[in-house]
């Protein structure tokens, strides 16, 4: 307990030790696991416990987590946390139309990077596998991906002193017509998938020839893409954009429109 209003999100760090979560009191906090007596935080004692003992663990929860900093640095609710896949970043999505970014400096947690660009609330945040980029989903329709430029990189982008720089480097527009609530990584294959208001899921996946420049895409009968699609899930069927809307019509069975198995590559356009 700590909040003051609803709490809408929580994350594990890749440790597990530490847990971030977000709320309409339009803070981020921090929890640190304690060290139990036989070491090692309460979580990894459960994990170490057979399935009985898991669904009714034996926990003191007074004393089994302790809030370790408090972050102010949105102005609105927060909406969203998610931490880095291998470091102790975690990244906030915020009705201020804002992500921002934050890590452990001298024993407290500050805000470090604030990304700015999108018109309305940012609903979700996701980085992909390796943590050098980040997805951000929003009402305002878009899609945008934001990559880290470290100091002295190959691409002059300039940074301040010893910190790393977060820039845009593509925004996806014209594929949703409602606001965009949710997105996600795969770790696997790379693919993004969104969850849109319009009652559709779409799968993107980036060409390998893209280069990584600021890019944007529309769509539109006037765009040059080089493969302009993206997968929509509704029910049990898979829909092509408007532009592809000539193509045979792709059915799936139930069982595996609800594994959402679709993925159809997208290149950027330029």
């Amino acid at each position: 307990e700590g909040h003051e209003n609803e709490v809408k999100s929580v994350a594990w760090a890749p440790s597990g030790s530490l847990l971030a979560t977000c709320s309409r009191d339009k803070s981020v906090w921090v929890w640190e696991g304690e060290e139990s007596p036989g070491g090692g935080t309460g979580r990894a004692q459960w994990l170490s416990q057979p399935l009985p003992a898991l669904l009714c663990p034996a926990v003191d929860e007074e004393e089994e987590y302790e809030c370790v900093s408090v972050l102010n640095a949105h102005t609105q609710d927060v909406k969203h946390v998610v931490w880095h896949p291998s470091q102790e970043l975690l990244a906030s999505a915020s009705y201020d139309d804002t992500v921002r970014l934050y890590r452990e400096e001298e024993d407290d947690w500050v805000c470090c990077a604030t990304l700015e660009g999108h018109e309305s609330t940012v609903w979700a945040v996701a980085f992909e596998k390796g943590g050098e980029r980040l997805a951000s989903v929003s009402d305002d329709r878009t899609l945008r991906i934001w990559r880290c430029y470290n100091p002295g990189n190959q691409e002059g982008v300039a940074c301040s002193g010893s910190d790393p720089t977060w820039k845009c480097v593509c925004t996806l527009s014209g594929y949703h017509s409602r606001t965009i609530y949710d997105v996600s990584w795969c770790h696997l294959t790379g693919a993004l998938a969104t969850a849109c208001g319009d009652d559709a899921i779409r799968v993107f996946e980036e060409s390998p020839t893209c280069s990584t420049t600021r890019r944007s895409m529309a769509v539109s009968p006037s765009c040059r893409l080089t493969l302009h699609c993206s997968a929509s899930v509704l029910r049990t069927s898979v829909e092509a954009e408007p532009s592809r809307r000539n193509r045979p019509r792709v059915s799936f069975s139930r069982h595996m429109s609800l594994m959402a198995l679709a993925v159809f590559p997208v290149s950027f356009l330029e």
